[in-house]
């Protein structure tokens, strides 16, 4: 029994080995399979993967138009009405119109100017803001202000000099005396330099 167990075994042996030969050699002699050869590419089909959309149909917009009409969920049934217009904004008052300019200093390198706007007396130098205006140059009195491309000058009033005569007032006559006609009148006596007297802020002649 072992001695025909072991031809059994040999003979298994012999045709593994015969059917590895076949697997691996060619009927040419030349070895299968030792090229790597790279598979054909798989086209892959997207629209098949995308799910069916319906048809694009006809629909009737006038129910909802109705529905929009007559809401549902309305007590009244009928829209809301359209909210309110935003309020119009107020143009920002243009306190340069009435500004008037009081003086015109130099100091430091850098000129500027003193002003009365909006009730309040305000010292701008170059460049400075007011209301957007912007103080852009002082040539002697005329004091010019740009804005968007526009411009505005200001002119700065001359002073008005008045003459302070320095005739007394005339005393009052005594009781029983001669009447003030009869006085002869006192000639004005003439203005002196040092009695003249300048006022900032009058109108330009």
């Amino acid at each position: 029994m072992k001695r025909y167990a072991l031809r059994i075994l040999l003979g298994v042996n012999v045709a593994l080995a015969l059917v590895l030969l076949w697997m691996w050699i060619a009927t040419d002699g030349t070895v299968r399979n030792v090229h790597w050869q790279p598979p054909e590419p798989r086209r892959s089909d997207i629209d098949g993967l995308l799910p069916a959309l319906p048809a694009v149909g006809s629909a009737d917009t006038q129910r909802f138009v109705a529905m929009l009409d007559r809401p549902v969920f309305s007590t009244t049934r009928r829209p809301p009405p359209p909210p309110p217009p935003p309020p119009a904004s107020a143009p920002p008052p243009d306190n340069l119109s009435t500004a008037t300019i009081s003086g015109v200093y130099a100091g430091g390198g850098q000129g500027g100017i003193i002003m009365l706007i909006a009730g309040k007396q305000r010292r701008l130098r170059m460049n400075d803001n007011v209301d957007g205006w912007v103080l852009n140059s002082i040539q002697d009195r005329v004091v010019s202000f740009t804005r968007g491309g526009e411009t505005r000058t200001l002119l700065l009033p001359r002073a008005a000099v008045t003459v302070y005569s320095g005739a007394p007032r005339p005393a009052a006559a005594p009781p029983g005396g001669p009447s003030s006609a009869q006085q002869p009148a006192a000639a004005p006596a003439a203005p002196r330099p040092s009695q003249l007297r300048a006022t900032f802020g009058g109108t330009p002649p």
